[in-house]
């Protein structure tokens, strides 16, 4: 029976710990990714598919500097790896977080949430319109691809950002605060057409209360905002389906430029 040399166990010990800081990143871009990021998806599952996407990326991972064992020095690796992955799957469900956004903003002004109003406590409950708007998000999001997406940003992070190395751009901040700006207005302009029309809504009932005061118009208000809020809804969903398609589109690009901004 043949015996591994010193040099044969060095290179496992690299692959094994390689392999593992590898998995780190990757399930860290699941954690966060969307449908992935779904409670109803267990840690084992999750850990499988992250295992089988290591083993893909692995054969392909770029020639790594020297590593260093030490336990201080790992920890700061895995650290960095999860922080890498945490990102990537962050950047990658941002549009699905202003969809929900921006049904939490119709939400709140419809009146669907005003349990909020006297319990803040319920902050983490899903909202009507939010659900629905992400469940569209979702299944827009595997339209464009985006698992593939997801693929590609993770090969495109092996090849620039080294696994043996805590070094990361700082300069990816700015690019993400460009883009979390880019969403947040992004989800203005998916809830302003029904928010637009629930405030020229009330501003007519205020004028009618102007002109009948004996109607109670703060009882009928809460009725009209409903009727308006998702008739709007529904006439301007080609609108917003068109804004949430664009997005995803060029969420493809701006992943791997935010992914090519962090590599050192």
């Amino acid at each position: 029976m043949e015996t591994l040399d010193a040099a044969a166990l060095e290179s496992m010990m690299r692959t094994v710990v390689f392999g593992g800081l590898l998995f780190v990143r990757v399930l860290a871009v699941l954690v966060v990714a969307p449908l992935f990021s779904h409670w109803g998806i267990p840690l084992l599952l999750r850990s499988s598919l992250a295992l089988m996407v290591v083993v893909a990326l692995l054969p392909g991972l770029p020639p790594q500097p020297t590593l260093d064992l030490h336990p201080f020095v790992l920890a700061a690796l895995v650290m960095k790896e999860a922080l890498v992955g945490l990102f990537i799957g962050f950047v990658s469900s941002s549009v699905l977080y202003a969809a929900r956004f921006a049904g939490g903003m119709i939400d709140m002004n419809t009146g669907f949430q005003t349990a909020l109003l006297f319990d803040p406590s319920l902050g983490g409950f899903p909202t009507l319109i939010g659900e629905l708007l992400g469940l569209a998000t979702l299944m827009l999001f595997f339209w464009i691809d985006g698992p593939h997406l997801l693929l590609l940003a993770l090969g495109e992070s092996v090849r620039l950002i080294p696994l043996s190395s805590t070094a990361v751009a700082v300069g990816a901040g700015a690019g993400l605060v460009q883009w979390m700006g880019s969403i947040t207005a992004l989800a203005l302009s998916i809830a302003a057409p029904v928010l637009a029309a629930q405030f020229l809504s009330l501003w007519a009932l205020a004028l009618l209360a102007r002109v009948a005061p004996q109607i109670n118009i703060f009882m009928l208000s809460f009725s009209v905002k409903v009727i308006v809020g998702l008739g709007m809804l529904v006439v301007s969903t080609p609108l917003m389906a068109m804004l949430l398609r664009t997005a995803l589109r060029g969420l493809a690009t701006e992943v791997l430029l935010l992914v090519r901004s962090l590599s050192p």
